[in-house]
């Protein structure tokens, strides 16, 4: 708990910053001074110029006096004089969407512009010269911290207890995340990024998941080397993310996250975009420096093609190859899978589409079987902003997961390393294999910084004689029933301040006939978290 402390601690001072730097910069200064000019010896010359001088040495630079908001006319060239009151109003700070899913991809370019006076925590961090001469380019240092409460019923996680038993826990996740960018040229960068991740349970009859816990370890730890004008090379352990994390992703949720080592080439040439990739899975091990499990090797080729007007087309190759024996759970391992497909994301005017899906083929050496599977996702939006308050956004999907049926070749879709907590309910009930699900979501923002979202599924099960698999201990089921039962989501999420905010989230689900366990299960969580 000592430790926990020490984060709550950390906690409370950095949301007092980030609460300040929510509120509207208050200075006078005219000039955007880079961090390391914080402790520089400095003068104005006669034209009102700003001149620094590194300690120690004759070496100066200035900054030129001018960049007021008369002068940062930017029209509407987006980017220009973000964070101060222009001719077209107050913009919003471009510092709330530096952080992105992978924070490797990190964007702190607004902090070139001139007329940029928003403040934000860790921006005196960001863009660092590596030396005076800026040879040696430039360092990002930052991270997030999170805290999340849990509170389940007839959740499992208890001894000689599965998911839909009479179980209640109650536990807080926090998690650190350090990272450290140094780009030093065009074509050379580095990049490092660890994780600290704890839990800390009410009840002792809690049993830690295996994406509870990791005590100190490496997310990210690569080097980019740009060969061509169009083509880079990542070498080392990095996280993947590909679409809308069905079937790749870094499993945010997790308080652990997901990563991966190996290589992969990013090429991009006109309105293609295309990532081959050969890595292997990383497992984490809470107690000891993770490293890579080189039975599983994970490979495939992912392309996006944005030369449509309205919509993204995505063809994708995944190969995903388990040499470990296999568990009591067919299709568990010893196997070599191969998923060709592809995504169409867009929208015309109000409406919205999306759809993913195709074809699952190989091995099943274990069973002594081919594979023989398919999934997808179809789904129809329209935003309804111009009709009515609160921007609501409404969707239908539906989801489909191949399940075995008897004799021949194996059928049940292996959902390889998805977000899988963000479909297919927040309850993770429910893994894409041997599912189909009509859902409705339906998302609204009642104020600028608060976002509603609901989400509703109804499951059945693709074959009645084969087990719908959870996320962490399946249930006893029945082999004659395709009712797997129905869940609510319901989540409010709160923009505390541009790189912070918590969220609130209920979700129940409504045990089916397949479901044999005796109760419903509910789940309660908060969670605020901060990024730096």
């Amino acid at each position: 708990m000592s430790q926990l402390s020490t984060f709550l601690a950390s906690a409370v001072v950095l949301l007092s910053t980030e609460l300040a730097s929510a509120q509207p910069y208050q200075g006078t200064s005219q000039y955007s001074v880079a961090p390391a000019a914080l402790s520089l010896g400095h003068d104005f010359d006669a034209n009102g110029d700003l001149t620094f001088k590194y300690p120690n040495s004759d070496q100066e630079f200035q900054l030129t006096a001018g960049c007021t908001e008369e002068s940062c006319d930017c029209g509407d060239t987006v980017g220009c004089g973000d964070g101060v009151s222009g001719k077209g109003g107050k913009k919003p700070n471009p510092c709330a969407g530096s952080h992105k899913a992978l924070f490797y991809d990190n964007d702190f370019n607004y902090l070139k512009d001139p007329c940029y006076k928003g403040h934000c925590l860790g921006d005196c961090l960001k863009l660092m010269p590596v030396s005076q001469d800026n040879r040696w380019g430039t360092l990002d240092i930052g991270g997030q911290l999170r805290l999340r409460y849990h509170h389940e019923v007839g959740m499992g996680q208890q001894a000689g207890e599965t998911r839909f038993e009479p179980t209640t826990n109650d536990f807080l996740l926090s998690r650190v995340r350090l990272y450290s960018n140094w780009q030093v040229n065009d074509h050379l960068r580095f990049y490092v990024e660890g994780i600290d991740a704890q839990v800390a349970a009410a009840n002792s009859a809690y049993i830690p998941r295996p994406i509870d816990r990791n005590f100190g370890d490496f997310l990210n730890l690569f080097v980019d080397l740009k060969l061509l004008e169009s083509t880079t090379l990542r070498v080392g352990r990095q996280e993947l993310l590909y679409g809308n994390q069905r079937l790749i992703s870094p499993l945010d949720w997790a308080n652990t996250r997901r990563t991966f080592e190996g290589a992969k080439a990013m090429i991009k040439a006109g309105d293609w975009e295309t990532d081959i990739f050969y890595t292997h899975y990383v497992p984490v091990v809470p107690n000891e420096l993770d490293e890579a499990d080189y039975n599983q090797p994970f490979y495939g080729c992912y392309m996006s093609y944005s030369g449509f007007d309205n919509f993204v087309v995505q063809p994708f190759y995944i190969g995903y190859d388990n040499q470990n024996p296999a568990g009591p759970v067919a299709g568990s391992g010893d196997f070599s899978l191969h998923t060709v497909g592809m995504r169409v994301n867009g929208g015309i005017d109000d409406w919205l589409f999306e759809m993913i899906g195709g074809p699952q083929f190989g091995r099943q050496s274990a069973l002594g079987v081919d594979q023989d599977a398919a999934f997808g996702t179809c789904g129809i939006g329209r935003s309804l902003g111009s009709q009515l308050p609160w921007s609501p956004t409404l969707w239908g999907y539906y989801d489909y997961a191949s399940g075995n049926a008897p004799g021949g070749s194996f059928n049940q879709f292996n959902q390889l390393f998805p977000l899988a907590h963000k479909y297919l309910g927040f309850i993770d009930a429910v893994q894409r294999s041997n599912i189909q699900s009509p859902n409705i979501l339906l998302t609204m923002k009642p104020a600028e910084k608060l976002s509603l979202l609901f989400w509703y599924y109804h499951f059945m099960a693709n074959q009645a004689g084969d087990v719908v698999p959870s996320i962490g201990g399946t249930p006893p089921q029945s082999l004659t029933s395709t009712d797997f039962g129905d869940e609510l989501d319901v989540l409010a999420t709160y923009q505390w301040g541009p790189r912070s905010n918590i969220l609130f989230g209920w979700s129940h689900f409504w045990r089916g006939d397949k479901i044999l366990a005796p109760t419903d299960a509910d789940f309660f969580y908060s969670q605020w978290e901060l990024n730096f």
